[in-house]
């Protein structure tokens, strides 16, 4: 079987493509009612994925760069392991360093009222919701990029072409939000 490289690499598996366009649609129909974010009284991002190994360890490194204050941390996060070895190379190729990077379980960051929860897919929007004792304002990063994706397919034991794209994708939506932090009203 002849494998559709660009397919995969855009998309990852083919179950996630189609979760990607699922999500897609239920945010063209105003699934995901994002609440008002009061842009002006944030002062930290904590992006958060599932094993913060990938995704949110990358958007806190591509924040940190731009000088956003930022943390990361995973929502099934072994307490400090080392990021993924693809996800180190690709950041890498990308100018970014996630070397140094140790996980943290969501449950071990000290929150305060003033961070923005940045999830990578719905459902990490409704366990922090569920679990945190406080209440935080939560986006998805993907509604940040263009083209909106509520779902980023996380890149974790898929192809490398895939991880360049998700780190691509991830690092244009940070700038969006940071658009919107730099536009404080």
């Amino acid at each position: 079987m002849v494998r559709n490289n660009w397919f995969y690499d855009r998309h990852g598996t083919r179950r996630e493509y189609a979760l990607t366009k699922w999500h897609q649609l239920l945010f063209a129909f105003r699934r995901y009612h994002q609440e008002q974010i009061p842009w002006s009284s944030i002062e930290r991002l904590v992006f958060v994925c599932s094993g913060n190994i990938c995704r949110s360890a990358f958007a806190e490194s591509v924040a940190k760069s731009i000088g956003i204050k930022a943390a990361s941390a995973g929502v099934y996060a072994i307490e400090n392991a080392f990021a993924n070895e693809q996800a180190i190379t690709t950041a890498r190729a990308m100018g970014y360093d996630l070397v140094d990077h140790r996980t943290t379980p969501i449950m071990y960051l000290a929150l305060k009222k003033t961070d923005l929860l940045v999830v990578m897919e719905p459902w990490q929007a409704e366990v922090v919701s569920q679990h945190l004792a406080s209440k935080h304002y939560t986006t998805m990063l993907g509604v940040w990029g263009v083209p909106v994706r509520p779902h980023i397919t996380d890149p974790f034991n898929l192809s490398p072409g895939y991880f360049d794209y998700c780190f691509k994708y991830i690092e244009k939506s940070v700038y969006g939000i940071a658009g919107k932090l730099s536009n404080k009203s």
